[in-house]
Parts: C-alpha cells; sequence; structure tokens
C-alpha cells in the first residue's frame, strides 16, 4: 500500500510539471510561428514599395510578439522552476516512504522466518501421551464364544478371585474404555482418540 502510494505522488507530480511545460510549449510554438509568419510577410513588403506607416506598424507588430514570446518564456523557466521547487518536498517524502517501505519489508521477512521456524520446531515436537492411555486400569485375560458371540474377559489389575472377571463384548465399555476389535488373544480398546492393544495374559 505505502509503495503504490509513493508511485501515485510521483505520478501525479510529474503529470503536472508535463502538463505545465507542454502548454508553455505549446504558446511558444504558436507565437513562434506567428514571428516567422510577420517577418515573411515584412521581406515580401521590402521588396515592394510601400508606404512609411504601414512599414512601421508591421514593426511594432512584430516587437510586441517578441516581447510576448520572451515574456512567455521567462514565465515557462519560473513554471519550471516553481514546479521543481514543489517536487522537492515530495522527493524527500518519497525518499522516508521508501525507507519505510524497505523496513516493513525486512521485518515481515523476519516474521516469516521466525513463524517457519516455529512450524518445524512444533512438527518435530513429539506428541506426548497421557499416562491414562498408555495402561489400561484392567487386562484381557482371554477371549470366549458364548451363543455365538466372542467376548473377552477381562479383570481389574491386581485382580484376587475369578468373581471380579467380566466378559465384555465388542462395542462394549469398560471404565471409559471401549472395546473396538477382538481378534483371538488380542483385544483393541479406544479411549478419548487413543488406542490400546492388550494381549491375553500380557
Amino acid at each position: 500500500m505505502l509503495k503504490r502510494l509513493a508511485y501515485l505522488t510521483t505520478g501525479a507530480a510529474l503529470l503536472l510539471l508535463a502538463a505545465a511545460m507542454f502548454w508553455g510549449f505549446n504558446r511558444l510554438n504558436t507565437l513562434a510561428l506567428a514571428q516567422q509568419q510577420t517577418q515573411r510577410q515584412i521581406t515580401q513588403w521590402r521588396d515592394q514599395p510601400q508606404p512609411d506607416s504601414d512599414y512601421h506598424e508591421l514593426k511594432v507588430a512584430v516587437k510586441n510578439i517578441t516581447d510576448r514570446t520572451e515574456a512567455l518564456a521567462r514565465q515557462l523557466n519560473d513554471a519550471t522552476s516553481t514546479q521543481a521547487e514543489r517536487l522537492n518536498p515530495i522527493n524527500e517524502q518519497l525518499k522516508e516512504l521508501k525507507g519505510q517501505i524497505q523496513t516493513l519489508s525486512t521485518s515481515y521477512q523476519h516474521l516469516q522466518q521466525q513463524t517457519a521456524t516455529r512450524s518445524r520446531a512444533k512438527a518435530k515436537r513429539p506428541v506426548t501421551t497421557p499416562l491414562w492411555a498408555a495402561k489400561a486400569p484392567f487386562s484381557l485375560i482371554s477371549s470366549e464364544f458364548r451363543a455365538g458371540r466372542q467376548f473377552a474377559v477381562i479383570a481389574p489389575s491386581g485382580y484376587r478371585s475369578l468373581s471380579q472377571l467380566q466378559l465384555v463384548a465388542p462395542g462394549d465399555s469398560v471404565q471409559g474404555w471401549q472395546l473396538l476389535q477382538l481378534e483371538g488373544s488380542r483385544a483393541t480398546f479406544s479411549k478419548g482418540g487413543h488406542q490400546l492393544t492388550l494381549n491375553a495374559g500380557g
């Protein structure tokens, strides 16, 4: 945005200066053509006998055109100087804007580098597994078939009697752990997006 504003400001100033110079040069060309035409007429009239009064009037007209041409040239020089003086502070502002743009660009690049470094560090950071997900509060004892269905036989950790054994079918949950799959002596449980596979007797 700052760079675009600088370009627009420079373009407007240059356009204004070009318009003033074009107008001045156009006026100079017009007067120069008029002066050349008048001088040709003087040359033609000199070759012919002319009254003194007509020659004097023509001479005065040529002098007036010459004076106007010189005055216009001075105005053009003054306008050019004025425009140059007006452009000086604009150029200073452009330099300042360029410095600010360079500073912002450097800061942006530094910020991008920091963001990339943090992203890489975050990607390399190992995902920690909660302690409760590392080990279920029960053990897989075995698997049994009853009424054509397979059940996992589980017991709480450190169980002491057979009465603590529990049958769990796929889809059932025990203490927040859901039995997802049961294959032979292997059972896979899930809790909170974490999976844990238990082996019978393990």
